[in-house]
């Protein structure tokens, strides 16, 4: 059955958007930002209010906001307003990936694996379909939202999946781009430059694969991160660290597969990565060859290959407090003047089921 996803519309000028999210939001985004308190508290941060001060007080990416992407701090301004809840709060949730990295830096951490990802062009169909599980913490239940962007000032029309309160986890844009991303705890991550959430909203502000990678390429990252960046026509795989970007290169042009370990070493397979590479390995196995159908890309997000490290991830306590697969989204890339038609789950998709969108231009 073909169920279409609720959408959130929004447009105006940035700090318009993101009041429209707020008022929206309303009852959801305060606690959203207590949920993610309580599970800091849980995690061993006796004072969590304490620790998200000294979070932004010892951080200093603001600065690269405001250099590389000033409108998208106005729209997190807008979303303050709309929910009353105050901006420092709503700034704080964008950083899901620097807050991990900080962690690690000032409580000694373990890393965290997340995310399972894939691009795959089909050349005879003439479609690029790019799609990902966003894996965060069950907290995070309930508070999966799809927010499409209508255009504004030559920057394309954009569907977002994201959480309440959030600019964005990943997502397509009506030029037929769609950026995906994935931890990578092994390499460096830094106090300062873009956050992972607003380097996904620039890239999706380029009418192609090619200018988003060059973009990528360009901008300072804060945290470790890889980007899957495809349009109809291309597919780049890029390893962002604090001290630069490496292009991987694809073992096959037509497809890229990804999970938590960096791959441009040239290691896919490397020792002590058992849970990433074991995901990595259930996609090689699903998605390597051949030309997979829609239904065998959702066949793969819903895996459960090997059961100690699934792809798909349910609410589990032996799993721990982050592994959770709080949506997962797959989109058919055409050129234009197709439409953009995608698949999202708000949760792990073999026990949710996916919905249908549709984003084509100047869509509403």
């Amino acid at each position: 059955m073909n169920v279409r996803a609720p959408v959130l519309d929004v447009n105006g000028s940035p700090f318009e958007r993101g009041r429209t999210q707020g008022v929206a939001f309303k009852a959801l985004i305060p606690a959203h930002v207590e949920s993610l308190l309580s599970v800091w508290k849980q995690q061993g941060i006796e004072d969590p209010l304490a620790y998200r001060a000294r979070l932004l007080r010892e951080t200093r990416f603001r600065d690269a906001i405001e250099a590389h992407a000033p409108h998208l701090m106005r729209e997190v301004e807008g979303i303050a307003a709309g929910c009353g809840v105050e901006r420092d709060a709503i700034y704080a949730l964008q950083l899901l990936d620097e807050e991990w990295a900080f962690r690690r830096h000032v409580r000694a951490a373990a890393p965290m694996h997340k995310c399972s990802s894939f691009a795959v062009r089909d050349g005879d169909a003439g479609v690029t379909w790019i799609g990902q599980n966003m894996d965060l913490g069950a907290y995070t239940d309930g508070f999966q939202q799809l927010v499409h962007h209508e255009p504004l000032e030559g920057r394309p029309g954009a569907m977002m999946l994201t959480l309440a309160g959030m600019v964005a986890l990943l997502g397509v844009n009506d030029a037929g781009l769609g950026i995906c991303v994935n931890s990578i705890p092994q390499v460096p991550s830094d106090a300062e430059g873009l956050p992972v959430a607003f380097m996904i909203r620039r890239l999706l502000e380029a009418s192609s694969a090619a200018e988003a990678a060059a973009c990528c390429e360009s901008l300072p990252h804060a945290t470790n991160q890889h980007y899957l960046i495809a349009d109809p026509r291309q597919i780049y795989s890029l390893e962002a660290s604090s001290q630069g970007v490496q292009r991987v290169a694809l073992p096959r042009a037509d497809r890229a597969l990804h999970t938590n370990h960096p791959l441009a070493s040239g290691h896919r397979y490397p020792p002590g990565e058992e849970n990433s590479v074991a995901r990595l390995r259930s996609l090689d196995t699903r998605l390597a060859a051949g030309a997979p159908t829609l239904s065998d890309l959702r066949a793969a997000l819903s895996s459960f290959d090997d059961p100690r490290h699934p792809v798909c991830r349910m609410r589990s306590e032996e799993l721990g407090p982050i592994n959770f697969t709080t949506g997962s989204m797959i989109s058919g890339l055409r050129a234009r003047p197709a439409a953009v038609e995608g698949q999202v789950s708000f949760g792990p998709p073999s026990e949710r089921g996916y919905r249908s969108f549709v984003l084509s231009k100047g869509s509403g």
